[in-house]
C-alpha cells in the first residue's frame, strides 16, 4: 500500500520534469528556426513568466531581435504556458 502511494507521488515528479524537458526542446527549436543558431537545452532556465538564456552576447542579442516573433511562437504551439520576456 505504501510502495503505490510513494509511485503515485514519484510519478507527478516525473511529469513535471517531463514537461519542462520538453518545453525546452520546443524553445530551442523554435529559436533556431527564428535565428539560426543552436543552442542548448542547459543554456534555458524558464522562470515563472520568463525564459532566461545564458550564451554569448551575439546570440542573446541576435534572441532579442527576434523576441516577438519566439514569444509569439511560443504562444501559438504552447498554450498552456504564457511566457511576457526573454532575457
Amino acid at each position: 500500500m505504501e510502495f503505490n502511494n510513494l509511485k503515485s507521488f514519484l510519478d507527478k515528479f516525473r511529469r513535471i520534469i517531463f514537461q519542462k524537458e520538453e518545453l525546452k526542446k520546443i524553445i530551442t527549436q523554435i529559436i533556431f528556426e527564428e535565428t539560426n543558431y543552436h543552442i542548448n537545452e542547459e543554456a534555458i532556465l524558464l522562470k515563472d513568466d520568463s525564459i532566461v538564456i545564458k550564451g554569448s552576447p551575439l546570440l542573446r542579442n541576435e534572441i532579442l531581435i527576434h523576441k516577438n516573433q519566439i514569444l509569439n511562437k511560443l504562444k501559438i504551439i504552447v498554450s498552456e504556458r504564457n511566457f511576457n520576456d526573454i532575457k
